[in-house]
């Protein structure tokens, strides 16, 4: 059987990418943010594994928004 990781009808879903992530590549972002029905992509351009909480202040402000208002990013920002 083929699996479904749409989440169909959740909440929307914000994912991290960071361009060169040496541990999960940014690819694997990208195609995540689009195989869920209400992904949404956040892209971080630069190195390491995470972006959030590396004092890069758009990608921060964007997840803050989103956990403590629920303010959802805009899809495709780019940090």
């Amino acid at each position: 059987t083929i699996e479904d990781y749409s989440a169909a009808g959740a909440a929307p879903i914000v994912v991290i990418g960071t361009t060169r992530d040496p541990a999960t590549p940014y690819e694997w972002a990208v195609q995540l943010a689009e195989t869920l029905d209400s992904g949404v992509l956040v892209s971080f351009d630069g190195d390491g594994h995470t972006a959030y909480g590396r004092s890069n202040d758009c990608v921060d402000d964007a997840v803050n928004a989103y956990l403590v208002d629920g303010t959802v990013p805009q899809d495709g920002l780019s940090c």
